[in-house]
């Protein structure tokens, strides 16, 4: 049952998940009603989970969005942060979500929303790790033996930073579109607990308004060819 609902949440993931984050928004609590440490805490989530993302798409690659909307993958990736953890962008990912839920102090969002994302993401994995035990056998049992599915192995993390060469073009192209949402994400939340005064609102436009010309022109070089991710893409 897992594998199945695993692999629908695969296909519509892009349109789920994102209306899922809405739920961040509801009620309109009093400017201030979330604690700073709250806020600062859960930012720093968010941007701990990011971190995470762009070290695994510097370090090393796979297809994130699959082949026509399936679970695919031409190799076993075992190198950068896959040599620690089996699943480091879903561990990004659930880091941020987490964040997020902390930084919006959104009560149906931290008892209800949440939950259901980390049970998502456990259906999705299953309906992954189906697919690779079924396409690489062998190798990806012996991969699951010495590697953990979500926490890091921490151990020999620090030679894997040195020694593997960091694609930042690679992490421009791939991760541009998911940066952009992380910052306007934290942006609008940071925004509802201002006083809502003009400045208040101007520094909001401002940010949000830089955020979006830079991720608008980094699409544009992406899509005029100046910037590549790389023959390792």
């Amino acid at each position: 049952m897992m594998r199945s609902l695993g692999n629908m949440l695969f296909r519509v993931r892009n349109i789920l998940f994102p209306v899922l984050y809405l739920t961040l928004f509801i009620g309109r609590p009093p400017a201030g009603d979330t604690p700073a440490i709250a806020l600062i805490a859960g930012t720093l989530v968010v941007l701990s989970g990011q971190g995470i993302r762009i070290l695994t798409v510097g370090l090393d690659y796979i297809v994130r969005g699959g082949r026509q909307r399936q679970v695919y993958a031409s190799r076993l990736v075992q190198s950068g942060l896959f040599a620690h953890c089996r699943n480091p962008l879903y561990l990004g990912n659930l880091m941020m979500i987490a964040g997020f839920g902390i930084v919006a102090g959104n009560l149906l969002y931290l008892t209800l929303i949440l939950p259901l994302f980390f049970f998502f993401y456990a259906c999705i994995i299953v309906a992954e790790e189906h697919y690779l035990q079924e396409r690489f056998g062998e190798e990806y049992r012996q991969y699951c033996v010495r590697t953990p599915r979500l926490l890091p192995e921490t151990t020999g993390l620090a030679g894997t930073l040195r020694a593997f060469p960091f694609n930042w073009r690679r992490v421009l192209v791939k991760e541009y579109s998911t940066i952009c949402i992380t910052l306007l994400l934290l942006i609008l939340l940071w925004a509802r607990q201002l006083n809502h005064t003009l400045t208040d609102w101007l520094i909001t436009a401002c940010a949000v308004a830089l955020t979006l010309l830079a991720c608008a022109g980094i699409r544009a070089l992406k899509k005029s060819g100046k910037l590549s991710a790389g023959p390792s893409s």
